[in-house]
């Protein structure tokens, strides 16, 4: 079944919160978004959009990570330009919530929003120093989480096709290399001691962060590939490859002792529990 949409789909409560003064002042895109062409049979549309709308979902908890990330930025005295892009990231971040909501809609014919609220994630690192604690909040978020969606959305776009949807994710990748970016400039900042300080959690951030990705709901459906919902296995191998081609040699090029997160990632990176 093949239809044509081009009307907005979103819903005015995820929309609401894309900041008037924000990187697009209140838009989604600075471009104008193609009408989607749909060649799905109705329950492969269904799947599709489910997908994306469960991203949207994701994009808006993420808003609330960027939120503490800002908030540690000034807290440690960070850089202007970097807290400037932590800030900026919060809505960018709710700008990808309302785009991927609005793709759903558009794949439905209807506004399917707005999307579920999923529980705010900070994780405790019981045991850091406070400041050590924000440092850990903001490599976590940028250096491995934003990493690994960067990965993932190279893979996803290298396979998307509908134009609508390749649009959507190159939006979507843009960012969260800017987001990525942000915390391996961060690093470049850190004194000496926070610099050992952090080598020892650099095992458990990893698993942490990884456990979330090895955790994604995909089809194992290669048809769904030019929607913009690649294979698992491409997923995960994408994943996979962002660790050991650019997470771990970012760290040693910074300086520090990768050697505990490299045994683990030889190991098959096992995220399973803690060590």
């Amino acid at each position: 079944m093949r239809t044509a949409l081009s009307t907005s789909m979103s819903s005015a409560e995820t929309l609401a919160r894309v900041s008037a003064t924000g990187r697009w002042n209140g838009r989604v895109t600075r471009r104008v978004l193609p009408a989607i062409e749909v060649d799905l049979d109705p329950t492969q549309r269904a799947e599709v959009a489910r997908i994306w709308l469960t991203q949207a979902a994701t994009e808006f908890r993420v808003a609330g990570s960027f939120a503490c990330v800002e908030t540690s930025l000034r807290t440690l005295n960070a850089d202007a330009g970097l807290i400037a892009l932590a800030a900026r990231a919060v809505d960018d971040e709710h700008r990808h919530a309302a785009l991927c909501e609005d793709v759903a809609g558009r794949l439905m014919g209807r506004v399917v929003g707005p999307h579920a609220r999923l529980p705010r994630q900070r994780p405790e690192h019981a045991g850091a120093p406070d400041g050590l604690r924000r440092v850990l909040w903001v490599v976590g978020q940028c250096c491995f989480n934003e990493t690994f969606a960067s990965a993932y959305l190279s893979v996803a776009s290298e396979g998307a096709e509908t134009p609508l949807i390749a649009r959507a994710v190159r939006e979507l990748l843009s960012d969260e290399v800017d987001h990525a970016r942000l915390g391996w400039a961060f690093m470049q900042t850190l004194s000496a001691e926070l610099r050992r300080g952090l080598e020892e959690w650099l095992v458990p951030l990893a698993i942490q962060n990884l456990r979330e990705w090895r955790h994604i709901e995909l089809p194992h459906d290669e048809r769904l590939a030019a929607h913009g919902i690649p294979p698992m296995d491409a997923a995960q191998h994408a994943l996979t490859d962002a660790l050991v081609g650019v997470i771990i040699p970012g760290f040693r090029h910074i300086g520090l002792d990768t050697r505990a997160l490299e045994r683990w990632a030889a190991g098959g990176a096992p995220v399973g529990s803690l060590p």
